[in-house]
């Protein structure tokens, strides 16, 4: 990220506070992490798990069928998206707009560089768990 991108974004941050403390109830930035109302995606809940060789990392996904969803890994991102089998229509409290949702979808950066070609994902009862083993930093060297 530029210097420019990073005086923008703090700008951004700035201006979203200034609306919540204005009004924390009627702001809908209090919320938009949960959602995309443009897009109709929510954001599903998420469970990250490390152990000593791989991460784990489990999404609830209900209304949702194996194969509407689709995974893309890099060493350092994570992302799914999901089509749900029906839409999902919220009032969310802080508004008297009824907002409908189509599909899940959540991108995170992984908290260490993994090897995507063994990852191995499982769904099952509505959770999506993905188990990506964790990619090794070189090789031991031998001193003779």
């Amino acid at each position: 990220m530029g210097e420019d991108e990073t005086i923008e974004t703090i700008k951004e941050i700035g201006k979203r506070i200034e609306r919540l403390a204005k009004d924390p109830l009627e702001s809908s930035t209090f919320f938009e992490f949960l959602y995309d109302a443009e897009k109709k995606e929510l954001v599903p809940l998420t469970h990250i798990h490390e152990t000593y060789d791989e991460l784990i990392v489990k999404f609830d996904l209900p209304c949702v069928r194996r194969e509407d969803i689709d995974i893309k890994c890099t060493d350092e991102i994570l992302t799914i998206k999901a089509r749900m089998t029906k839409g999902c229509r919220l009032t969310p409290f802080h508004s008297s707009k009824e907002l409908e949702f189509e599909r899940y979808r959540k991108s995170i950066r992984l908290p260490v560089l993994v090897d995507t070609d063994n990852a191995v994902a499982t769904f099952k009862n509505g959770v999506l768990e993905i188990r990506l083993p964790k990619r090794s930093h070189g090789s031991e060297v031998k001193m003779e």
